[in-house]
């Protein structure tokens, strides 16, 4: 951690320590403490840039030199607020009459006094130098500050600062802007929060701005013109404050200190003009925002739940457009549909969303408005990097939709960009992407389909044709429901409000979920059922032996019991029979396990709560789901057991781990040999009378470059380490401060190609081999080879 970042994380844990303090002590009411703890950060951050004279604080209080003599008393901060109001307008310094009233008769300010003096930690211990500044105060404190100052901490998730640049990058180029400012349209984000991605905006603006004049510094009057095209709205009263005061301090960055002191009514109006503390959907009703909006930008809150009159007449329309219910009453869609009709025609959104939009059953209705009516142009996709939001205190797995209004272009592909886990996005730094995590799908797709988009997660749009092939197979849970077996998941523990005896499940015997593995049930761990509260109980016959019992895990482990009576939780699906039965029963759990790696790799290539939900755990209706085709046999290709082979050994660890996975940790000299076979029969089906053929590869420090031809040639090597450092370049590129894209290199010299891709596993297994060789093969014939 460099030490800006360690002065900006103790500045952050003093602030949760001032509020936890005065929370704990209910020393000041709680509008007090926001309006303070806002207030002392601004007046702090004006101080430090030198943009107040010399021996200001002195006339506020008697002695005082500094900000923190005067935070010490409550009149003395009055006529402090008072001034600076009269400075720099624009009710930023502003106190209602009971706030007022309350500090001027408080005594229990010394904690910001010590806040503000950063000689102390949150611990009380003290030091001899200051552990903060508030020079720079960065844009993760204001978002941290904001989820200090919510209510519905579930709905309002602080957005790391690389993905709200990442999207702005996505969604404000200079071209962006150029129209933004001819045709005089705004920004709009439509649940602000603390600005975040209004203070990204306005930056943007501002630097744009100085591009378009020979790089002078804009004035005041320019500075507050851009102000007036970035827009925000939010429920929260304390956030719309918030917003503006984000905005009042981007404002002040851009401008030197001594502008700030000769600056006069330095702050305009926000609230009211350009934030507005009010329900999204009640202003739109309203048409609260009247300048034509070309930007539409945000993180909305993720909330099953209508939770105002405007929202529930929004849903109502969304059902009547829709001819469907709003999926789960998720107000992050209503957001979405209700925002993109605000945009002017030729307007943008980039928008976070669950990603469930993506990947859920009953989202099927909502993909296919989307996809059918808009100009959807990048699907941005997060579900692979856990933990993007844990600072905030959740694992919400995303998406982001980048779309234009207007009808979408028949003949535009759409990028599914899916970023993996990595060093970088853990320490939220920025992302990183490679050539096989982009993926382009055609509008003649089935876009409302989820599985188009699950298998860009596993690779290749070859997993499609393969689930689509084998869906079309009878299923286990239709064989079981003709057989009339009992069938569904064991009892599942309640708590104390679950009071009913449960004597055919207490003290009998019971399967706990690690007694089957892959070679069975080992019936040494069986246990006793313990007298626990259940809440979803099972009826005995469920519990009846003959049995076939899988557990819902991603490895599919399952095993046939005939031993008696067996009880089971609900991390395993139990089929059970008659005695009749146990033939068919013992056929479904021989063909699990002959075909177990086929069905793992269906199973994530369909499941939702595989990855989306839980790492590595499926659900129950991903075990009835599973094929079991009347002959018996899947039929798999060779090349469909290759896509089997890869989603099963990399694919799947590579979704969870990301850099930590095996794809990425390993070598892929190795797999070469494998490699070449895989990529030069699929090349040599079409090229049979002058086949590709492979030569010994060339390799660099973290490069592999694997040569081909038609027909006999030499290579020579011999300047090879003059090419290090172009090869190198070709292949990393550092696209913005918020994203680095890994390349790969086709290079097409007469009759050689040659590829020239990064030597980790993950791109030289045998299913990227495919992938490569279509592309070859479209290359080719674009070429009238």
């Amino acid at each position: 951690m460099s030490d800006t970042d360690s002065a900006h994380r103790h500045l952050v844990d003093n602030i949760f320590g001032l509020y936890t303090k005065i929370k704990a002590g209910s020393l000041l009411s709680e509008g007090l403490q926001r309006r303070l703890l806002i207030l002392s950060l601004l007046i702090a951050y004006l101080d430090e840039r030198n943009a107040l004279e010399a021996e200001y604080f002195a006339q506020f209080h008697s002695g005082a030199r500094t900000f923190a003599d005067v935070m010490r008393a409550g009149k003395p901060v009055v006529r402090l607020l008072a001034a600076l109001e009269k400075r720099f307008n624009g009710h930023v310094f502003e106190l209602d009459d009971d706030l007022r009233t309350e500090l001027v008769e408080s005594t229990q300010l010394a904690a910001f006094a010590d806040l503000i003096e950063g000689l102390h930690d949150t611990h009380g211990q003290g030091s001899f130098w200051r552990l903060y500044s508030f020079r720079d105060l960065p844009v993760e404190l204001i978002s941290n500050i904001y989820q200090l100052f919510v209510e519905d901490k579930d709905s309002s998730i602080y957005t790391p600062p690389a993905l709200v640049r990442l999207m702005l990058d996505e969604a404000l180029s200079w071209e962006r802007i150029d129209r933004l400012i001819e045709r005089d349209e705004v920004i709009l984000d439509p649940a602000c929060g603390s600005a975040v991605y209004l203070v990204e905006a306005y930056k943007r603006l501002v630097l744009h701005w100085r591009m378009r004049n020979a790089w002078a510094r804009p004035k005041v009057k320019d500075l507050k013109a851009l102000l007036t095209r970035v827009h925000g709205i939010d429920l929260e009263p304390g956030a719309i404050k918030l917003a503006a005061f984000s905005l009042c301090l981007a404002l002040c960055e851009a401008l030197e200190p001594e502008h700030i002191r000769k600056s006069v009514r330095l702050f305009p109006e926000l609230e009211g003009a350009t934030l507005h503390p009010s329900c999204f959907f009640a202003a739109r009703e309203q048409g609260l925002i009247a300048k034509r909006v070309g930007v539409i930008i945000g993180n909305p809150p993720f909330k099953s739940s209508l939770s105002t009159p405007g929202a529930v007449r929004a849903a109502k329309a969304f059902r009547q457009n829709l001819a469907e219910k709003l999926p789960n009453d998720q107000l992050a869609y209503l957001f979405l549909v209700s925002a993109q009709d605000m945009l002017t025609d030729g307007g943008v959104i980039s928008m976070i969303q669950p990603a469930g939009l993506l990947y859920n059953l009953n989202s099927k209705g909502l993909r296919r408005h989307i996809f059918g009516k808009w100009d959807v142009r990048e699907i941005l996709d997060f579900v692979s990097v856990r933990g993007l939001f844990s600072k905030g205190g959740g694992d919400t797995q995303i998406v982001v939709v980048v779309a234009l209004a207007g009808e979408p272009e028949g003949t535009r592909k759409i990028l599914h960009a899916i970023f993996r886990r990595s060093g970088k996005a853990d320490a939220e730094q920025s992302f990183d992407i490679d050539y096989y995590d982009m993926h382009w799908i055609a509008r003649g797709e089935d876009l409302a389909d989820y599985r188009t988009w699950r298998a860009g997660l596993l690779g290749t749009q070859r997993v499609v044709d393969l689930v689509r092939r084998l869906a079309e197979m009878r299923t286990l849970g239709t064989f079981a429901q003709v057989k009339g077996w009992e069938r569904g998941q064991g009892f599942m523990r309640g708590n104390r409000i679950h009071k009913n005896s449960h004597d055919h499940i207490w003290g009998k015997p019971m399967m706990p979920p690690d007694a089957i593995g892959p070679h069975g049930i080992n019936s040494a761990k069986v246990k006793t059922a313990p007298r626990v509260p259940i809440s979803d109980v099972r009826s005995e016959r469920a519990f009846q032996a003959p049995l076939l019992l899988v557990r819902k895990q991603e490895n599919l482990d399952q095993g046939f019991w005939d031993k008696g009576y067996m009880t089971f939780a609900d991390e395993i699906v139990g089929f059970s029979g008659d005695d009749s039965d146990t033939p068919d029963l013992l056929a479904v759990s021989d063909f699990i396990s002959m075909n177990r790696n086929c069905l793992s790799a269906y199973a994530a290539a369909t499941s939702f709560r595989l990855f989306n939900k839980k790492a590595t755990a499926t659900s129950t209706g991903d075990i009835f789901d599973l094929p079991f085709p009347e002959s018996g046999d899947l039929g798999l290709s060779a090349s469909e057991a290759i896509l089997v082979h890869d989603i099963v050994a990399y694919q799947r660890d590579l979704i969870r781990r990301g850099d930590q996975s095996v794809a990425l940790k390993s070598s892929g000299q190795a797999v070469l040999p494998a490699f070449n076979e895989t990529f030069l029969a699929a090349i040599n089906h079409l090229y049979r009378d002058n086949p590709l053929v492979a030569h010994p590869s060339q390799s660099w420090p973290g490069i592999i470059c694997q040569p081909y031809s038609f027909g006999a040639v030499e290579i020579d090597w011999s300047d090879s380490e003059t090419l290090r450092g172009r090869v190198d370049a070709l292949i990393r590129e550092q696209r913005s401060e918020s994203v680095s894209v890994t390349r790969i290199a086709r290079i097409y010299d007469d009759n050689l190609l040659f590829l020239i891709k990064p030597d980790r596993l993950r791109f030289w297994m045998r299913s990227i081999g495919l992938r490569d060789a279509d592309e070859v093969l479209a290359d080719l014939r674009a070429q009238g080879y």
